[in-house]
């Protein structure tokens, strides 16, 4: 199905791949060979997140891309990763890494160990998606961009202005703090009381 989308879309149009840690690595190399020859230019966790050595070799094997991301919760797991010679891209996480300092930690490692990035989301709302956001802005590469759709997705919001999402593209608040006016209205009105 991935290869007839990206025949029919052409190569204008970037195709990425989350298996999402479903492959064992006999199963990736045959399913990367195959998403690889459709002219995918990313598969995201093709095996488990603990096994590293299978994202290593996977990573020298073919000229697809490849993003650790269950893989990675911090700077730790991804200096772990980088010191056996992965040679793919980390999915950056604030939620994941401990914040934006642990996030912003994930992509020095992956910088000093040429290391791609991704600035990925965990369906964050405004204010996490916000703050990802600035997170992002400070980093000089991001080779695979970023998808900071989270807001989008939600029926109602705790911010009184959204972001400004066009142009495939959304622009960083530059006001005080996050950028943001929290409604307090709406606060209240989604707060739930502990039993």
């Amino acid at each position: 199905h991935v290869g007839k989308i990206k025949a029919a879309l052409g190569d204008d149009v970037s195709i990425r791949v989350d298996v999402n840690q479903a492959w064992s690595e006999s199963q990736a190399t045959y399913g990367m060979a195959a998403l690889q020859e459709a002219g995918i230019d990313l598969v995201e966790q093709p095996t488990p997140a603990k096994d590293f050595a299978s994202l290593v070799r996977l990573s020298k094997k073919f000229n697809i891309g490849i993003l650790a991301d269950e893989s990675i919760a911090d700077s730790t797991d991804t200096l772990l990763l980088a010191q056996q010679g992965f040679t793919g891209s980390v999915a950056l996480k604030i939620g994941k890494a401990g914040g934006l300092f642990g996030a912003l930690d994930v992509a020095a490692v992956c910088n000093a160990a040429g290391i791609g990035l991704y600035g990925g989301t965990l369906l964050e709302g405004t204010v996490g998606t916000t703050a990802a956001l600035h997170a992002w802005s400070t980093l000089p590469v991001i080779e695979f961009g970023t998808e900071m759709f989270g807001p989008l997705l939600q029926c109602d919001d705790i911010v009184k202005s959204p972001l400004n999402y066009h142009n495939f593209g959304v622009e960083v608040p530059t006001t005080a703090g996050l950028g943001l006016e929290i409604d307090e209205d709406k606060l209240r009105q989604y707060t739930r009381k502990a039993k």
